[in-house]
Protein backbone atom coordinates (compact mmCIF):
# COMPACT_ATOMS: atom_id res chain seq x y z
CA UNK A 1 0.00 0.00 0.00
CA UNK A 2 1.67 3.57 -0.93
CA UNK A 3 2.29 5.77 1.91
CA UNK A 4 2.59 9.29 1.57
CA UNK A 5 5.36 10.34 3.59
CA UNK A 6 7.61 7.34 2.14
CA UNK A 7 6.98 8.84 -1.10
CA UNK A 8 8.49 12.57 -0.22
CA UNK A 9 11.31 10.59 0.86
CA UNK A 10 11.81 8.32 -2.22
CA UNK A 11 11.44 11.95 -4.20
CA UNK A 12 13.62 13.80 -2.33
CA UNK A 13 16.87 11.11 -2.54
CA UNK A 14 16.07 10.41 -6.07
CA UNK A 15 16.60 14.32 -6.75
CA UNK A 16 19.74 14.17 -4.00
CA UNK A 17 20.90 11.40 -6.33
CA UNK A 18 20.25 12.95 -9.62
CA UNK A 19 22.03 16.49 -7.85
CA UNK A 20 19.20 18.24 -8.58
CA UNK A 21 19.50 20.51 -5.51
CA UNK A 22 16.20 22.39 -6.10
CA UNK A 23 14.00 19.18 -6.30
CA UNK A 24 15.52 17.87 -3.07
CA UNK A 25 15.15 21.27 -0.85
CA UNK A 26 11.33 21.07 -1.70
CA UNK A 27 10.55 18.22 0.16
CA UNK A 28 12.24 19.66 3.25
CA UNK A 29 10.28 21.40 6.02
CA UNK A 30 11.33 25.14 6.57
CA UNK A 31 11.93 23.87 9.90
CA UNK A 32 14.18 20.38 8.55
CA UNK A 33 16.75 19.08 11.35
CA UNK A 34 19.27 16.79 8.95
CA UNK A 35 21.70 14.61 10.56
CA UNK A 36 23.59 13.15 7.56
CA UNK A 37 26.22 10.46 8.02
CA UNK A 38 29.26 13.15 8.44
CA UNK A 39 27.40 15.24 10.94
CA UNK A 40 26.36 12.61 13.24
CA UNK A 41 30.16 11.73 13.48
CA UNK A 42 31.06 15.08 14.48
CA UNK A 43 27.96 15.50 16.73
CA UNK A 44 26.69 18.35 14.42
CA UNK A 45 23.07 18.90 12.89
CA UNK A 46 21.87 20.97 10.24
CA UNK A 47 18.95 23.67 11.20
CA UNK A 48 16.85 24.55 8.04
CA UNK A 49 16.77 24.85 4.86
CA UNK A 50 19.78 27.02 4.06
CA UNK A 51 21.42 25.14 6.36
CA UNK A 52 21.03 22.22 4.29
CA UNK A 53 22.05 24.09 1.68
CA UNK A 54 25.63 25.03 2.50
CA UNK A 55 26.07 21.18 3.70
CA UNK A 56 25.44 20.40 0.41
CA UNK A 57 27.44 22.77 -1.40
CA UNK A 58 30.43 22.73 1.20
CA UNK A 59 29.97 18.90 2.20
CA UNK A 60 28.51 16.79 -0.95
CA UNK A 61 29.90 19.14 -4.01
CA UNK A 62 33.05 20.31 -2.54
CA UNK A 63 33.88 16.63 -1.49
CA UNK A 64 32.47 14.07 -3.59
CA UNK A 65 32.72 13.23 -7.26
CA UNK A 66 29.46 11.25 -7.30
CA UNK A 67 27.05 11.00 -4.11
CA UNK A 68 23.78 8.42 -4.79
CA UNK A 69 21.37 7.45 -2.18
CA UNK A 70 19.37 4.57 -2.89
CA UNK A 71 16.25 3.44 -1.36
CA UNK A 72 15.17 -0.02 -0.44
CA UNK A 73 12.47 -0.02 1.49
CA UNK A 74 10.78 1.50 4.99
CA UNK A 75 9.02 0.55 8.27
CA UNK A 76 6.34 2.71 9.64
CA UNK A 77 6.96 3.12 14.04
CA UNK A 78 4.80 5.22 14.79
CA UNK A 79 4.39 8.61 12.79
CA UNK A 80 7.61 8.11 12.44
CA UNK A 81 9.74 5.94 8.63
CA UNK A 82 12.64 4.18 9.28
CA UNK A 83 14.06 3.77 6.04
CA UNK A 84 16.43 1.51 4.53
CA UNK A 85 19.20 1.82 1.29
CA UNK A 86 22.79 2.23 0.81
CA UNK A 87 24.63 5.18 -0.41
CA UNK A 88 28.01 4.89 -2.71
CA UNK A 89 29.91 7.85 -3.19
CA UNK A 90 33.50 8.51 -5.31
CA UNK A 91 36.29 10.62 -3.41
CA UNK A 92 36.91 14.23 -5.73
CA UNK A 93 40.87 13.97 -6.25
CA UNK A 94 41.38 10.11 -4.21
CA UNK A 95 38.89 8.27 -6.23
CA UNK A 96 37.91 6.15 -3.35
CA UNK A 97 35.10 4.79 -4.08
CA UNK A 98 32.45 3.69 -1.17
CA UNK A 99 29.30 1.69 -0.63
CA UNK A 100 27.73 1.70 2.46
CA UNK A 101 24.51 0.43 4.10
CA UNK A 102 22.21 3.08 5.18
CA UNK A 103 19.18 3.44 7.49
CA UNK A 104 17.47 7.34 8.37
CA UNK A 105 14.66 7.64 11.10
CA UNK A 106 12.71 10.27 9.03
CA UNK A 107 9.85 12.38 10.09
CA UNK A 108 7.50 14.01 7.59
CA UNK A 109 5.40 16.96 8.60
CA UNK A 110 2.82 18.51 6.51
CA UNK A 111 4.00 16.68 3.56
CA UNK A 112 7.67 17.65 4.24
CA UNK A 113 10.61 16.15 5.54
CA UNK A 114 10.93 17.69 8.73
CA UNK A 115 13.79 15.23 10.35
CA UNK A 116 16.65 12.80 8.66
CA UNK A 117 19.37 11.19 10.85
CA UNK A 118 21.73 8.77 8.41
CA UNK A 119 23.22 5.81 9.98
CA UNK A 120 25.38 3.09 8.51
CA UNK A 121 24.12 0.99 11.46
CA UNK A 122 20.71 -0.77 10.88
CA UNK A 123 20.75 -2.04 14.19
CA UNK A 124 21.39 1.15 16.01
CA UNK A 125 18.66 2.79 13.69
CA UNK A 126 15.73 0.00 15.23
CA UNK A 127 17.22 0.70 18.12
CA UNK A 128 16.90 4.55 18.33
CA UNK A 129 13.42 4.35 16.89
CA UNK A 130 12.15 2.04 19.60
CA UNK A 131 12.77 -1.26 17.84
CA UNK A 132 14.62 -4.05 19.48
CA UNK A 133 16.32 -6.45 17.34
Amino acid sequence: MPDSDFEVVRRAWDAFSRVALGGMLCELHPEVVAQPFGAVLEGQEYRGIEQVRRWWRDEILGTWEFFRTFVCGFERVDSRLLVTGRWSARGMGSGVELDIPATWIIDVRDGKIAYWRTYTEQAQARRDIGLED
